[in-house]
């Protein structure tokens, strides 16, 4: 599972150095991403639960799972439950494996948006590719699931 994607360890140092700020300020990145993402791909609003939005809550799962990432990097297995989790919701919600590159985009954007010169090249360079990484993590959990649950229907 998540222990087989290969993640260089610059990258990893430069992930794990920007967790204090994904920790003091993930919320309002979430939050940005969530407006960049409707914005540009207003199709996908229909899959996510709105009152979620407008309460917060949703930015803020978001931003504590971003957050958990950044600060876990260097240790994935540590990071099983929460990927079980999204990744069961992902497939209730039927996600898409098209769709990860839109959230990603939508992501670093609010990265840079909200952390402005603390996102480096450098900093965005290694954040998309702990995005791909994690991404590639969730897409072949959710196949998974998809295929465990159709074998489940011809039971």
């Amino acid at each position: 599972m998540v222990q087989d994607t290969m993640i260089s360890q610059q990258t990893i140092d430069i992930v794990k150095s920007t967790a204090p700020a994904l920790k003091k300020n993930g919320q309002l990145i979430t939050t940005r991403m969530y407006e960049i993402m409707f914005q540009n791909h207003p199709e996908i609003r229909e899959q996510f639960d709105m009152s979620a939005q407008a309460n917060g809550s949703q930015p803020a799962r978001l931003a504590t799972a971003v957050y958990g990432y950044a600060a876990q990097i260097d240790n994935l297995p540590a990071l099983k439950s929460m990927v079980e989790k999204i990744a069961h919701r992902h497939v209730q919600t039927h996600v898409t494996p098209e769709q990860y590159p839109i959230v990603g985009e939508s992501l670093l954007q609010a990265m840079k948006d909200v952390l402005g010169e603390a996102a480096t090249e450098e900093v965005m360079a290694a954040w998309t590719e702990a995005y791909q990484v994690l991404s590639q993590v969730f897409l072949n959990r959710e196949h998974e699931i998809y295929s465990d649950s159709q074998l489940c229907e011809v039971c």
